[in-house]
């Protein structure tokens, strides 16, 4: 039989953590079951447990440290801003890439509007030598009836003269239209 009274003893372990949380500690019923299975505070055949050793386990819970969950909130706030402010670097750099791109014409496009400035060159020679044909044809000393046909000797020398030049950078060949 035991030494204590039954005033010195808690009935069950319910009422052990009912007392407990009582005074205030901040235990959960897992936590003291498993303690209570562990050894500490023991619990009797009957289910009783010893206020004394309550009340120890009471002060071991005021004792223990409790880690220090401001420093632990202060390293995940740091973790959080650091990968916080690699996402924004990220943000701004793929930014500066999409700017610098569009001061940029991609080759395709490039190679598009070379090919676009090229014939629209040679469409303006062409017509200025249309509008002109009588100009040459008489600046030469020539007979005016035949200026058609020196417009068509200049006009081939002109599409020959940009073969070439389109022949070394651009796939680009210049045909007759048709009339």
């Amino acid at each position: 039989m035991s030494t204590e009274s039954e005033s010195e003893r808690f009935k069950t372990r319910k009422a052990a953590l009912d007392w407990l949380q009582g005074q205030g500690h901040k235990v959960s019923q897992g936590k003291f079951y498993q303690d209570c299975k562990a050894g500490f505070p023991y619990v009797a055949k009957d289910g009783s447990v010893s206020k004394y050793q309550v009340m120890v386990y009471a002060k071991g819970l005021e004792e223990q440290t409790t880690p220090d969950l401001s420093a632990l909130d202060a390293k995940e706030f740091e973790w959080r801003k650091a990968q916080a402010d690699a996402e924004m670097a990220e943000i701004k750099a793929e930014r500066m890439r999409r700017e610098a791109d569009s001061n940029w014409l991609h080759a395709d496009e490039a190679w598009a509007a070379v090919a676009g400035l090229v014939g629209r060159l040679r469409d303006t020679i062409r017509h200025h030598l249309h509008t002109g044909q009588r100009e040459v044809v008489y600046a030469a000393g020539g007979e005016q009836e035949r200026s058609a046909e020196v417009f068509e000797v200049v006009d081939a020398l002109v599409d020959k003269a940009f073969n070439e030049v389109a022949g070394d950078s651009i796939d680009i060949t210049f045909v007759e239209e048709e009339r």
